[in-house]
């Protein structure tokens, strides 16, 4: 074979070889541009998907705002009739016979009206100390009676005296209409708010 049969056949193997090197280089670019394609064509679906998620949005926003601002709002009206006499549902009937308990540091009578004339009250010690049941007419109110450490007792119209925890006493006592301050008036009491008002009528 000569020399320029074998620079022949090298240069036909050289072609051969860098034809199949662009042959792939041009499948390779084919690649790379349906690549490319596919890559834009998904990149605009997912902008068109993404542009309608965003409208929905919005549209669900007016929607639910609309729809508050249509809702009626609903104005409740109470109406409160007095009674037809309100001075005589309201007024205790006066009572001619009071219980009344005594503790620390309270007087609970079971009426705070009585009825003028003879007026009865049970008394008694349902505290743990011992305490004094006075009554005293005044027309100052029963919280306002005090008088350096006590009560000022002027008025007194009657008292169990001093009872012991558990013991009971009974008064009877001639009382006119008027206004009259339930107390105990043993040391520190008073003070301690062991006091209440009581009218008679």
């Amino acid at each position: 074979m000569s020399i320029s049969e074998h620079a022949g056949e090298e240069t036909a193997v050289g072609d051969e070889r860098l034809e199949r090197i662009e042959e792939r280089l041009a499948r390779i670019e084919d690649r790379v541009e349906r690549g490319n394609r596919e890559g834009r064509s998904a990149g605009r679906a997912f902008s068109i998907f993404a542009v309608g998620a965003l409208l929905i949005a919005f549209a669900t926003f007016i929607a639910v705002a609309a729809k508050l601002q249509a809702k009626p709002t609903r104005t409740v009206t109470v109406t409160r009739t007095a009674p037809a006499h309100p001075a005589a549902a309201a007024a205790p009937a006066p009572a001619s016979r009071i219980a009344v308990r005594l503790r620390e540091f309270s007087v609970k009578p079971s009426s705070t009206v009585g009825r003028a004339g003879r007026v009865t009250f049970a008394v008694r010690n349902a505290g743990a100390v011992p305490h004094e049941f006075v009554v005293l007419r005044t027309t100052k109110p029963a919280g306002a009676l005090l008088k350096g450490a006590e009560a000022d007792e002027t008025g007194n119209v009657g008292e169990t005296g001093d009872l012991q925890p558990g013991r009971a006493k009974t008064i009877a006592l001639t009382l006119k209409p008027g206004h009259y301050a339930l107390i105990c008036n043993l040391p520190g009491h008073y003070k301690a708010g062991q006091h209440t008002d009581f009218t008679v009528r």
